[in-house]
């Protein structure tokens, strides 16, 4: 029951936290968007992420290009994959042996860190 308490009491303070820093971000964003030469900056810095944009376009639009972009998004999804599947794997690995530590085929010993966080239930 006190773990549970820690819990509770660490989950409002960590919402009071975050309401604070939602505040105060809104205060500075505030701040900046009143200053004539910040605002007069911004536009103009939007005004080259558009022009940016619309080169990147050109550029993509080149066979060679395009299918280098489409290599490198396929390589990302499958890196995003096999780090899915390794951690899995780790999990597996913990729960069967208890071991916090493991070493790989290079010699070099890694520690297996466990990463939790809470989620509010969905329905």
């Amino acid at each position: 029951m006190r773990l549970e308490n820690l819990i509770n009491g660490h989950l409002t303070d960590l919402e009071t936290l975050q309401k604070s820093l939602k505040e105060q971000s809104a205060m500075l964003s505030d701040a900046y968007a009143n200053d004539a030469e910040y605002s007069e900056v911004h536009a103009k810095s939007r005004e080259i992420q558009k022009l940016k944009k619309t080169v990147k376009d050109r550029i993509i639009q080149e066979p060679a290009v395009a299918i280098l972009d489409e290599k490198v998004a396929d390589l990302r999804s499958q890196v995003k994959e096999t780090q899915q599947a390794l951690s899995d794997y780790l999990t597996q690995y913990f729960q069967e042996s208890g071991m916090r530590q493991i070493t790989g085929t290079d010699g070099e010993t890694r520690e297996i860190v466990t990463m939790v966080k809470l989620v509010k239930k969905r329905g």
